[in-house]
Formats: structure tokens, C-alpha cells, sequence
């Protein structure tokens, strides 16, 4: 075999097994649950239309840009209770999964989500990693320990502001991670590191602003982008946008409102 077929067939090999990991907590990040309220939670619990607006269009919008991406959703919720809520939840949400991994047993494995991310990353060998979490249990302590784990992975991490170290917060968005209110962030972030496109983001600010709109601030049920419960004081603006549409100047006013 001559040398240059080798190499591209190297080469071939190597682009075949480049990939991006999405890895991605349910409640209070893409499911509105209020997971630190044992009532609300519990009402939640099976409850298949309460979404956080935008977040579905945002994977499906990243399975479309990335050929060879994989959508892993980690929860602490037991298998035996919760398997098929969780999954109707993402299938009738139009959330890509590529698996759905959850406790085995009644008890909580508190380092589940450390051992199913840890033998994803060492398994699959990932050319980068996207985390979506939120700062109301463990996934910031869990991501940042991972980020640290594999230094040599490249990642992102996302980290709604569900809750607030001013209220029930115990774990707030540590340094490194980018915090963010409604999926309009994520999306310019995305798109500033040129990892969507710039055509991403009129739909998604569309579908906010178009929600937000409805909202009258007793909500917790349903599709929206502001749960009556949640409270985003620690919440920082950090993108430089010049000359914003008018619908984004709206969604800013209301974060700013709704944070402040």
C-alpha cells in the first residue's frame, strides 16, 4: 500500500471518530421541575409539556451542524420511576437522544453522573463536549470536576440560572462555566464560537420572544421561558451585541426585569 493511501485512510479513520458529546441534565434545564421543591417537583413529575422554550431547537440545531454528534442525558431520578416519563418528555419535545441514563435502583447513586460521564469520555474519546446543566443540585461541582478530569477534552459548559446563592442555591455557576436565563444566550454563545451558525439565532429569539409575550409570571406549567419559582439574581449578561434587534432589546429588558 502506497504511502499516500495510507494516509488517507488514516486520515478517513481519524474524521470517522471525531465527535461532539452532548451531555445534558433534565430537570431545571430543559424541563421546567423545581427540583428543590419537594410539591413542585413532584407535580412535575409527570408533566410532559412544561419545557424551557427554545432549548429543544437549540440540540436539534446542533445535531443538524455537527454530523457526528451524540446526545447523552444523564438524571438522578430512578430508572424504575421515571425511564418512561423522562423519555416521552424528550421524544414529544423534539429533544435528539442518542441515550438516556438514569439510576438503576430506587436509591440515588449521588456519583452517578461522575461514572456515566467519566466512561463516555474515556470510551468515546470526544473531540469536544458541551455540558447543560443548572446550578440547583450538582451539575456545576460535576462538570467542573469532569473538566478538570480531562483537561485534554475540549468543552463547553452551560449552566442555567435556575436559582440563586441569595435563595436556595448551594451549588452557583463556578468560574469557567457560562450562566444563561433563556436559550437566546446559549445561542449567541454558540454562534460566537462559530459552533451554530449565524442563521440559528432568528428562529430561537423568535420563539422567546414570542413566549415571553405570554407570560404573566404566575407560571409553572407548560412551555415558557420564566417559571414564577425561578430566581436568577446571579444571573450576568456577558455578550457584546451591537446594534440588537428590537426583539432582543425586549428579551434583555425582561432578563434584566425578571434578574434584577
Amino acid at each position: 500500500m502506497n504511502k499516500m493511501l495510507l494516509l488517507s485512510l488514516l486520515l478517513m479513520t481519524s474524521l470517522a471518530e471525531a465527535k461532539t458529546l452532548v451531555i445534558s441534565d433534565i430537570d431545571d434545564t430543559i424541563k421546567v421541575s423545581n427540583i428543590l421543591s419537594k410539591s413542585r417537583s413532584a407535580g412535575s413529575a409527570l408533566d410532559d409539556d412544561s419545557r424551557f422554550v427554545g432549548m429543544a431547537e437549540i440540540y436539534q440545531a446542533l445535531q443538524n451542524q455537527i454530523p457526528d454528534i451524540e446526545f447523552h442525558y444523564v438524571s438522578l431520578a430512578p430508572k424504575i420511576l421515571m425511564q418512561e416519563q423522562h423519555s416521552d418528555f424528550l421524544e414529544e419535545n423534539g429533544f435528539p437522544i442518542t441515550k438516556l441514563h438514569m439510576n438503576s435502583g430506587i436509591k440515588q447513586d449521588p456519583e452517578l453522573k461522575q461514572k456515566v460521564i467519566r466512561a463516555l469520555l474515556k470510551y468515546e474519546h470526544p473531540d469536544m463536549v458541551i455540558y447543560f446543566g443548572d446550578n440547583g443540585q450538582f451539575d456545576t461541582i460535576v462538570y467542573d470536576q469532569m473538566v478538570r478530569e480531562f483537561p485534554q477534552i475540549p468543552s463547553l459548559t452551560y449552566i442555567r440560572e435556575a436559582y440563586s446563592r441569595l435563595g436556595e442555591s448551594k451549588n452557583p455557576t463556578m468560574p469557567g462555566q457560562i450562566g444563561f436565563v433563556t436559550s437566546v444566550e446559549v445561542t449567541l454563545d454558540l454562534i460566537s464560537r462559530q459552533i451554530l451558525p449565524l442563521s440559528t439565532y432568528k428562529g430561537i429569539e423568535s420563539i422567546v420572544y414570542d413566549r415571553l409575550k405570554k407570560d404573566d409570571g404566575s407560571e409553572n406549567f407548560g412551555p415558557m421561558v420564566f417559571p414564577k419559582w425561578q430566581d436568577c439574581r446571579d444571573f450576568v449578561w456577558q455578550w457584546d451585541v451591537r446594534n440588537p434587534t428590537r426583539k432582543l432589546t425586549q428579551i434583555m429588558n425582561a432578563i434584566n426585569e425578571r434578574c434584577q
